[in-house]
């Protein structure tokens, strides 16, 4: 999934599921911030815990997304050592 997807879907799983509600500053915050570790870890566990505690989610696209952030975290992580 390629960076421009993943911040769209970041998003729209911020607003089904009312993570967030401003749209301009979520993706401001998600483009300057998607090379830091930390904030994705933080964004996997967000993710994860409002997906445990909803109902009528579209668990592929949640596994997908997960899967894509895990990635990228896991890439910043070990370039840094």
């Amino acid at each position: 999934m390629n960076k421009e997807n993943l911040i769209n879907e970041i998003i729209n799983f911020c607003f089904d599921y009312d993570v967030i509600v401003d749209q301009a500053d979520l993706r401001k915050r998600i483009e300057e911030k998607l090379n830091e570790a930390h904030f994705i870890e933080n964004l996997i566990n967000t993710i994860y815990i409002k997906s445990k505690n909803s109902q009528n989610i579209d668990l592929e696209k949640v596994k997908e997304l997960l899967i894509e952030l895990e990635k990228i975290r896991l890439e910043l992580e070990y370039s840094e050592v």
